[in-house]
């Protein structure tokens, strides 16, 4: 086996991380994914219950939830005005960050580029690995990573449907669940950012997607990484919209983003959409949500169905 290795890394990596590269990422369900595309992840709203039981009146009538920073894109998350709402909304000028890199199979150089804005600020980052049994810590030291320790929680892009497959094994699901309800600011790009809402539009089931796109890119051909669909997918469903990331882009099957949204909504119209530009995010506070721009030009669109008429109708936010 062989795998070429990414010549855009900013700092090198572990090389133990460089050996396994011709290695794809573990896990049965890697081998099927399409099987998981309508598993339910939406948490149910008993456990929003639960998760307060230990706050008194006066804490939960200050907590707001959901606090979301949500990039259309990974390099959103390295881009001072969308850096900057994250910082405001932790209540911090340097902010405690967990990183949980699950959608990227905890590669180490996903996690150096995707945390650099945070640690060149001097902030504490501290790493969560669950993709693979060997890797995850027990549910008393994710409960102290995930609810205890950050002001800020935040999940790398990559394969949305085997890190939420993962969370839901492990049980991250519900720590990540119980830690927004205590206020932890909620952020990601891409993969990180549409985990949030009820569903999202996925290129989870892309082959370069599926286990660790430099093991396959040797392995397969041109046709063969450029045959896949889009799905539409199950979130965790604080906020009950579909979210689109990459919203102005192309995929390597050459179907925009934007147009195949706006068909899945007509196929069906049960919730509008969100399309996130890449370097632009989504930022929701509580039931209220607003536009960032990380380049300047880069916004936020809805996307609603017309009844009467079937077609779906777009706005973008101001930013």
């Amino acid at each position: 086996k062989t795998a070429p290795l990414p010549t855009n890394w900013r700092a090198p990596i572990p090389i133990e991380e460089v050996l396994e590269f011709p290695e794809p990422a573990k896990g049965e369900h890697l081998e099927d994914l399409e099987n998981y595309v309508d598993t339910d992840f939406v948490i149910a709203d008993d456990v929003i219950e639960e998760s307060t039981k230990f706050m008194d009146n006066s804490e939960e009538q200050q907590v707001v939830f959901p606090k979301i920073v949500a990039s259309g894109n990974e390099k959103g998350m390295r881009l001072k005005p969308i850096v900057d709402k994250v910082v405001e909304l932790s209540g911090s000028v340097c902010p405690k960050v967990i990183y949980i890199g699950t959608a990227s199979f905890d590669r180490t150089d996903k996690f150096l580029l995707f945390t650099k804005a945070f640690s060149d600020m001097g902030c504490e980052i501290r790493r969560l690995d669950v993709s693979e049994d060997e890797t995850t810590p027990s549910q008393d030291e994710m409960q102290e990573l995930v609810v205890e320790f950050p002001d800020v929680i935040m999940c790398s892009g990559g394969n949305t449907l085997h890190a939420l497959i993962r969370w839901k094994e492990v049980g991250l699901d519900l720590l990540i669940k119980e830690a927004s309800m205590k206020g932890k600011v909620l952020c990601g790009g891409s993969a990180g950012a549409g985990c949030w809402f009820s569903s999202l539009h996925t290129d989870s089931l892309r082959p370069d997607n599926a286990k660790n796109k430099e093991h396959v890119k040797n392995d397969l051909t041109e046709e063969e990484l450029a045959d896949w669909d889009y799905a539409k997918i199950s979130g965790l469903g604080f906020v009950d919209a579909m979210f689109v990331p990459h919203f102005d882009a192309t995929g390597t099957n050459g179907i925009k983003r934007s147009e195949h949204a706006e068909m899945m909504m007509q196929r069906d119209p049960s919730t509008p959409a969100i399309g996130v530009e890449d370097n632009a995010a989504l930022v929701i506070i509580g039931d209220e949500a607003h536009a960032v721009s990380g380049d300047g030009k880069a916004t936020c669109h809805i996307l609603v169905p017309d009844e009467s008429t079937g077609d779906v109708k777009t706005a973008p936010l101001p930013t």
